[in-house]
């Protein structure tokens, strides 16, 4: 492994260990744990990948990171209700980050939902960028879930893939979801 990644792998694990030991104090005192991109991401980190813009409606978008290893891949040829509205993959597909977009009638019914019949658990609440969010997972499809509030009625669902891996994608994932945060 080079210096510079050698580093960077360092520093990602320096980060992460403090946002544990955060999560962890903030766990005991009943606390909401939070991610800030800014907290965690220094401009090395950041200049490893590029920030995408992702159209949620005409009105509505966001933005978040997503590493120069992975690659956006073509969805034109999903179809159906839940129809990806991006998609971004590793060339071997060993990891992904894919994100849907849904209309709901409120944060708690989609919760629900996500637990009866997406096979969710491990509900657990996250202010990122300031905004409330519920990270999940679903065990049976190794997949870490993330449900960002865009709007009262609306949310987008960002899943990251192997829910599982190794510690450098753990680092990686956890940079992609602190980073986050309505398109300007």
């Amino acid at each position: 492994m080079k210096t510079g990644k050698r580093i960077t792998a360092m520093l990602c694990s320096v980060l992460l260990l403090a946002f544990l030991v955060s999560c962890n104090t903030l766990a005991l005192a009943e606390e909401v744990p939070e991610l800030n991109w800014t907290d965690l991401v220094t401009e090395e980190i950041e200049a490893q990948g590029a920030f995408q813009k992702i159209e949620i409606s005409d009105s509505l978008s966001i933005q978040l990171w997503i590493p120069a290893e992975m690659i956006s891949v073509d969805t034109s040829f999903m179809d159906g209700p839940f129809k990806p509205v991006a998609l971004y993959g590793t060339e071997d597909q060993a990891r992904s980050v894919i994100l849907f977009v849904s209309e709901v009638s409120s944060l708690d019914e989609y919760v629900a939902l996500m637990e009866k019949e997406g096979g969710g658990s491990n509900f657990n609440s996250i202010i990122i960028n300031g905004v409330e969010c519920i990270s999940y997972d679903v065990e049976k499809d190794n997949i870490l879930s993330l449900i960002y509030p865009v709007s009262d009625h609306m949310v987008l669902s960002v899943n990251c893939m192997p829910m599982d891996a190794d510690e450098n994608w753990e680092i990686t994932r956890n940079i992609i979801l602190s980073s986050i945060h309505p398109a300007e």
